[in-house]
């Protein structure tokens, strides 16, 4: 090896074992969020939602990374003796929730209702990688190395319904439910189940046959749920594809 890529090494170590006692300590650094998402028109209401799941989040997370010696500022952090975790951190969402429930109860219904439809869709994993990108560049980022493994991990599976009940908010009321912009990405558009799914086309945020048409399962789902027929997902894929009919259209997962 040398010298200069020892010292490459030497300091990828040392910006590792800083970034680990960061996590030990859970310190939380202040995120601007409006900063975060600039092409994203965020009003008080998200905000205060986002500060209040990064509060709650971000500690119990770290703690059981650390019982399970799972390492998220390793260069791979995802490993197969990691299987663990999903257990165990399923086991630690109702504590979460508790966590949750204490802290939101003197905000107002917005902010709550804003926390329940950002939960149902990932938000969890979002205000996570904020602070992982804050904490390894000192700035507000998103850090999106081994983005889909911890989604995996910090996806909620509480039923909305239930998760409803908790906040204590009316899941039909007409709050909006925003999707974060972050440079080509967005954000909040999956779902935690396919009851999720369906809920978000009763509330008008999304069009069962153009859902469809993005994943398979919740095709599925919604044709039996007679939420939408198979002709008029037909329909619209050859409204988007007048002249390639026959064109396979790209899926994206919809489901955590």
């Amino acid at each position: 090896m040398t010298r200069s890529n020892q010292n490459d090494s030497n300091h990828a170590l040392q910006n590792q074992q800083f970034h680990r006692q960061y996590a030990l300590n859970a310190i939380l650094p202040e995120i601007h969020w409006n900063e975060l998402f600039q092409n994203s028109k965020l009003a008080q209401h998200h905000t205060q939602a986002l500060d209040t799941l990064y509060r709650c989040t971000v500690p119990l997370a770290l703690q059981v990374f650390d019982e399970l010696n799972f390492d998220v500022f390793a260069p791979a952090a995802y490993h197969p003796q990691g299987l663990g975790l999903f257990e165990k951190l399923s086991e630690q969402e109702q504590k979460f929730l508790d966590v949750l429930q204490t802290e939101s109860q003197s905000l107002d219904q917005a902010v709550r209702h804003q926390i329940w439809s950002m939960l149902l869709r990932g938000g969890a994993v979002l205000v996570f990688k904020a602070w992982l990108g804050k904490v390894r560049h000192d700035q507000d980022m998103l850090d999106l190395n081994q983005f889909d493994e911890l989604s995996d991990l910090l996806f909620i599976k509480t039923a909305p319904d239930q998760l409803a009940d908790l906040l204590a908010i009316d899941p039909h009321a007409h709050d909006d439910h925003i999707f974060l912009m972050y440079g080509d990405d967005v954000f909040l558009d999956r779902f935690n189940s396919l009851a999720t799914a369906a809920l978000f086309v009763d509330l008008g945020v999304y069009d069962a046959a153009f859902l469809s048409l993005r994943d398979d399962r919740v095709a599925e789902y919604l044709i039996r749920k007679q939420y939408v027929t198979q002709e008029q997902i037909n329909d619209l894929q050859c409204a988007l594809n007048p002249l390639y009919c026959d064109s396979l259209t790209p899926k994206q997962d919809c489901l955590a």
